[in-house]
């Protein structure tokens, strides 16, 4: 009986292989982060072959500086703006919320975010369809949408957004591109110049962990327009 022989050449080629994807694996940013994994997801490019104005209504979907922004309303659900868990201090979270988005726009020269109630109450409403699974995808609400998810409940809002604004060093204003391999979506959708309102949640997860959700109106990321303007 004759068996066939691996050329050594060959062994060594798959040997290098696996090591460069076992180093790219333990290098990535979205596998670890102080010991505690996370991850993120953002819609990705609108297409404009249809209007704005439909696809708004249809489509699925780091810096010290004090902004003025505008409290959340003191009217409906707002004592728990941000969802599960954060009854406490739902108006404070929310705030944080909001100068973390509007720090990252004014470092870039951009107008600062309101808080919107309408757009936090959509983002709790599919927080808590997602709080057995935390399962990270996008509902079917018609706003620009950022997720994330913690795998503990100590993330802050502000470490939230910081996470999602590092996208920045793979962002190349010039060519309106992302570096090949890496996410830029979360990035240009907080900085979209043309996006005014913002409204966000958490949510504990019932096996454990954090999910979060932002979402953004009018929505940014259309294909061929500059988050700039």
């Amino acid at each position: 009986m004759s068996t066939t022989r691996i050329p050594l050449t060959a062994t060594v080629l798959l040997s290098s292989l696996l090591l460069i994807f076992l180093s790219v694996a333990a290098a990535s940013p979205l596998l670890t982060d102080r010991g505690h994994g996370y991850s993120t997801r953002n819609r990705g490019l609108r297409s404009l072959s249809s209007s704005r104005f439909s696809f708004r209504r249809s489509f699925r979907y780091k810096y010290r500086y004090r902004y003025n922004y505008t409290a959340p309303s003191s009217g409906g659900s707002s004592s728990n703006p941000l969802g599960g868990g954060d009854r406490q201090g739902g108006k404070k979270l929310a705030r944080e919320f909001l100068n973390a988005h509007n720090m990252v726009r004014f470092a870039k020269g951009q107008p600062p975010l309101k808080w919107d109630a309408m757009l936090a109450r959509t983002a709790r409403r599919w927080g808590h369809e997602r709080r057995n699974d935390c399962e990270m995808r996008h509902s079917s609400c018609p706003y620009g949408e950022n997720l994330f998810w913690g795998g503990r409940d100590h993330w802050t809002p502000k470490e939230v957004v910081e996470s999602w604004a590092k996208e920045q060093d793979y962002y190349h204003v010039q060519s309106n591109g992302c570096d090949a391999g890496q996410m830029c979506g979360h990035y240009t959708q907080i900085v979209w110049r043309s996006t005014a309102k913002i409204g966000c949640a958490r949510q504990k997860c019932t096996g454990g962990g954090l999910l979060v959700i932002c979402n953004y109106d009018p929505p940014g990321n259309y294909i061929n327009e500059n988050p700039f303007g």
